[in-house]
């Protein structure tokens, strides 16, 4: 009997120890104790990218809570990740959730990002998520495996690049770099230089021609000079004479622009028909008396043209006398 109590007292002794180092543990651990008030929240992501039970979530590197539970959503194509969180810790409903590692090898972790501040942002608790909320989806995690296999299509893909620049730079050695090709551009290159030659001594032969020649064309430019200022003399003589007769000039337009009327209605009174020449020019009787009188003159003038043709062949006298013709003789018997 007194050796099942001493083994009760022992064992019992030995569970409070236990029981206070599991305290103990969890204090050091800084995680969620047992008398901590939490609440659960139940947030959807498309993966949990290695995401365990028991993992930390944090909030600017704060552990604030744990991943309760992982498990396939009812769509089969999402994950439903329950974490509990301190009630002391309030997040507001527009923060977002996503998995991160700690380092770059780390143990995954949920991470909290609450929205940039706002001033006239509100602080009503309707605006914090509470006991039982849903975080509808969260964001994508980093992936190391996708990154990967990104990678290594990336790297395939690189490798085809380098292949077709292989490829390309063989078709150029076969091609432009060819002993044809490259003798036609040494060709090139030799009749450029002898272009480049023959240019500096046209060019040399231009600087002589100037320098054999400076007399005559400095004498052409003086000429020229005084050309020029015997033309601004003209010029500046032919404006004194405009200035001077401005008057005339202006008499001599003004009446050019009077006799340009008065011819202008001269025409417009023979268009319409006034005095003799527009009754002749309009009215057919006028123009057919004219053309008769015309016809008249012209034949007195021819009249006239004979009479004094016959004139100056007989004279006067002849015009006036006409001899009595001569008398026949009988016709003798046979």
């Amino acid at each position: 009997m007194n050796n099942s109590r001493i083994e009760f007292k022992v064992g019992m002794f030995v569970a409070i120890g236990l029981g206070f180092m599991a305290l103990l543990v969890l204090n050091f651990s800084r995680g969620i104790t047992l008398f901590q008030p939490t609440y659960h929240l139940r947030i959807i992501m498309p993966t949990t990218a290695g995401l365990k039970p028991s993992a930390d979530v944090m909030l600017f590197g704060v552990p604030i809570g744990k991943v309760s539970s992982l498990e396939l959503g009812p769509d089969g194509r999402s994950v439903d990740v329950t974490v509990r969180l301190l009630t002391k810790y309030k997040i507001r409903k527009d923060s977002s959730f996503h998995v991160d590692a700690l380092g770059f090898l780390g143990d995954q972790y949920v991470e909290v990002s609450p929205p940039l501040q706002n001033p006239a942002a509100t602080t009503n608790a309707a605006d914090f998520f509470k006991e039982g909320d849903t975080v509808l989806m969260g964001e994508v995690p980093f992936n190391m495996q996708e990154t990967a296999r990104s990678t290594t299509g990336l790297l395939d893909q690189a490798k085809l690049t380098l292949k077709d620049i292989d490829q390309a730079i063989t078709n150029v050695n076969r091609t432009v770099l060819s002993d044809q090709t490259l003798g036609g551009l040494t060709a090139a290159l030799s009749n450029f230089q002898s272009a480049t030659e023959l240019a500096v001594q046209v060019a040399q032969s231009a600087v002589n021609l100037v320098h054999s020649n400076t007399a005559p064309v400095a004498e052409a430019v003086t000429n020229f000079r005084t050309f020029s200022e015997k033309l601004n003399t003209t010029a500046d003589d032919l404006d004194q004479i405009i200035i001077t007769n401005r008057g005339g000039v202006a008499e001599t337009v003004k009446n050019l622009r009077d006799t340009s009327a008065s011819i202008k209605q001269i025409v417009t009174n023979l268009e319409a028909g006034q005095g003799l020449a527009g009754g002749i020019l309009t009215d057919p009787a006028m123009k057919a008396q004219l053309d008769v009188l015309l016809s008249n003159a012209d034949a007195t003038a021819s009249a006239f043209a004979a009479f004094g043709s016959n004139l100056n062949q007989r004279g006067v006298w002849r015009m006036l006398w006409k001899p009595k013709p001569a008398e026949r003789k009988p016709a003798s018997a046979p």
